[in-house]
Parts: C-alpha cells; sequence; structure tokens
C-alpha cells in the first residue's frame, strides 16, 4: 500500500506543479480531483465501516508440527466501497508464553473463506487473538482501522508415540514390570499401614487422636493399599530443574512421553490419572476410556511453563488428592532420588526427559534418563 501512496503523492505533486506553470484550467481540474480523493475514499470506508461484516474460526486442535487452519470471512456490500482488508492477529501459546504476530491480506469481501496455516512448533493452548482489522480504499490510498475484541481458542496436541506397551500389576502399587510391592499406602482404611507427623492438609479423621495424646503432637495415620488401581502419571514443566535449564525440545517431550504412556495404559485397560501443576495448584484427571483421555489432554493443554518451581515434588507429596496413589509415574526434565523420596511411597518410577542416557534403581526408586532425541525408542523399550 506505501507504494500507491508514494504514487498518488507524486500525481498531486505534478499536477500543482502543472497547474503552477501553465496556470490551465485542466490543471486545476485534475489537481481538484485529486485532493478530492482521500475525502471521498474516507466517506466511504466510513460507511463500508458499519456495512461489513466479518467472522473467523479456528480448527480445534491439531498435532504438534502439522498445520492449524485459521479460517476468515469478510463481507461487504456493495463492494465498491472497499478495496481490501488486512487483518492482523496475535497467534499465543499460552502454554510456553510465546506470541507472534500474524498478517492476512485479502481483498475478496463476498464472505468466502481465506484461509492460513499455522504450524504450532510447541504443544499447548493456542490464543488467537484480533488486534485489529484495516479497511483500504479501492486505490489503496487511505485506509479505516477496525477495533476487534474477538479471540479463539485452539490445541496443539503432543505427539502421541504408538505401539506403546507399559503393563502394571494386578494390583495398583505394583511395579511396573509387575512386581507386587505391598504394602504401600493407600485407601483401604481396614488397614494402618503407618504412623507419621501431622501434615497441612492431611483429614482430621486421619488423626490418631490417642498418640497424639501421648506423644504431645498431632499424629496422622496412614492406610494401607487395597487392590484397586491407583496410578498417577504426574508432568513436572518445570524450566529450571536440578540439571540445568530446561529447553523447549525437553519440555514439549516430557508432554509427549506423559501422553504416550497415558494412551498405553488406557489401551491396556489400566485406568490412572495424570496430574500436573499449574501456578502452583494440583490438578488431576481421571482417564479410563478414550473420552476421558481426550478430556484429560485438553485439560493437560492448560499448564503453563513454570520458570522453576524445585518444591512441586514437595507441595505433590502432602497434597491431599495425591495421597491416594500407590503407584507414581513421574516424568521432568531431570530429577533425583532426593527429590523422589519426598513421596512417602517408594514405588515411583521417575522419566528424565534430557540428553542423557541411563538408568537409576535406588531403594525402590527407579529413575530412567531419556535423550530427546530417542524418547520414542527408550518409551518402548525400557519403560516396561
Amino acid at each position: 500500500m506505501l507504494w500507491k501512496r508514494l504514487i498518488y503523492a507524486a500525481a498531486c505533486a505534478l499536477a500543482a506543479a502543472a497547474f503552477i506553470a501553465t496556470d490551465s484550467g485542466a490543471a486545476l481540474f485534475a489537481c481538484v480531483c485529486l485532493l478530492a480523493v482521500p475525502a471521498v475514499s474516507l466517506l466511504m470506508l466510513a460507511i463500508a465501516k458499519r456495512l461489513i461484516k466479518f467472522d473467523f474460526s479456528v480448527r480445534e486442535s491439531c498435532i504438534r508440527g502439522g498445520a492449524l487452519d485459521i479460517t476468515m470471512r469478510a463481507g461487504l456490500s456493495p463492494r465498491f466501497l472497499a478495496g481490501a482488508v488486512k487483518v492482523t492477529v496475535d497467534v499465543e501459546n499460552t502454554t510456553f508464553r510465546k506470541s507472534e504476530r500474524r498478517v492476512f491480506v485479502f481483498k475478496d469481501l463476498s464472505f468466502a473463506p481465506h484461509s492460513y496455516d499455522f504450524v504450532g512448533a510447541d504443544s499447548g493452548r493456542i490464543n488467537v487473538r484480533f488486534v485489529n482489522i484495516t479497511l483500504f480504499d479501492v486505490f489503496g490510498i487511505c485506509s479505516l482501522k477496525i477495533k476487534c475484541s474477538r479471540f479463539a481458542e485452539s490445541i496443539v496436541s503432543p505427539v502421541l508415540y504408538d505401539g506403546l506397551r507399559i503393563t502394571l500389576g494386578a494390583n495398583g502399587s505394583a511395579s511396573l514390570t509387575g512386581e507386587n510391592s505391598l504394602p504401600r499406602r493407600g485407601g483401604d482404611r481396614s488397614e494402618i499401614f503407618n504412623v507419621r507427623d501431622y501434615v497441612a492438609g492431611d483429614s482430621l479423621h486421619s488423626v490418631h487422636w490417642k498418640l497424639s495424646g501421648k506423644f504431645d503432637t498431632l499424629k496422622s495415620k496412614e492406610y494401607g493399599a487395597n487392590d484397586e488401581n491407583r496410578t498417577l502419571i504426574l508432568a513436572d514443566l518445570s524450566r529450571k530443574k536440578t540439571f540445568g535449564e530446561a529447553s523447549d525440545e525437553q519440555l514439549n517431550c516430557v508432554l509427549d512421553a506423559v501422553v504416550s504412556i497415558s494412551a498405553s495404559l488406557k489401551d491396556g485397560g489400566e485406568p490412572h490419572c495424570i496430574g500436573w501443576f499449574n501456578g502452583g495448584e494440583y490438578n488431576r484427571a481421571e482417564v479410563f476410556d478414550g473420552d476421558s483421555f481426550v478430556k484429560a489432554v485438553y485439560s493437560l493443554m492448560s499448564i503453563k511453563v513454570a520458570e522453576g518451581n524445585s518444591e512441586t515434588l514437595f507441595y505433590a507429596s502432602r497434597t491431599k488428592q495425591c495421597s491416594i496413589f500407590t503407584k507414581i509415574i513421574f516424568v521432568a526434565p531431570s530429577v533425583t532420588a532426593t527429590e523422589l523420596r519426598q513421596f512417602p511411597s517408594a514405588d515411583i518410577t521417575a522419566l528424565a526427559v534430557g540428553e542423557r542416557d541411563g538408568e537409576l534403581d535406588e531403594g525402590g526408586i527407579k529413575i530412567i534418563d531419556v535423550p530427546c532425541a530417542l524418547i520414542e525408542k527408550s518409551l518402548a523399550c525400557r519403560v516396561l
């Protein structure tokens, strides 16, 4: 549009120069017509601003690396009131807190669909928000901005690795290899597994009043596990971890691993939960069939990458909703056995997604280090 404005300015200057040089009526008429163009164009744009219809839609979801369609429509009758529409939008990934500005220009104002592709480099919730809409006249000289507060959300889902065969034992507190690891803390109130100091968040029903009076401090009862399957896949998207700062690739691989492990357990008929921290608040979604799996993934995509949260496991171990689980699969950019010991139950398998390749089994705590480049192969071969 800039070059058209430059041509118009040059034409006005040339007509004015011709009138000064020749003092002719034709040059004066041409100069007046050129100067009248902006006024007429702005009047037509003001009318078009009231008559134009505008709408857009975004495809609900896509897999990371695929195209997310943004479809826009603009309709105006009569069409000669405006020549083109320029739409400026911000495409924001709220999970990774990334935003980029896109500009779309189209001249067909018949309300026909105009589709544009956005390829998401990261998983997460995508928010498409309009910055402004600009109407241009038929000459491309004048323009008029229209405020628009519309927005739409979509999901860029993690990559799902098919064919994983992750099995659990018949008991919910069994290890991933199927070995029974009872006794473990659970929800069977017919058996008291342990007595410990009371911590904030414990139910008053679990307080052991007799021992509390004897020791002059509150004591809580931990109940044994029953035969119900209580498995939690816990995701940690903390940017700053024990072994340095996690990259976007690592954080995306954490989401890939969580979703892929969940899909494998779901396909194997193993009900479980996906848990995550978002802004310091613990969230959980149950998975028991295909529909609940899709809902859980959509809920998981509300997560926001934390710049640093070394207390994630500390708070998770003391969360009432977390205490019922006897099998925890913890997925993070990095983790240490010391952090995992904060859980009263030792039946934990941790998956550290980074650059190292190794395995540690210490005191019932299993840590598998998986390189990002080999995550699909490592999940299929080593998490059994």
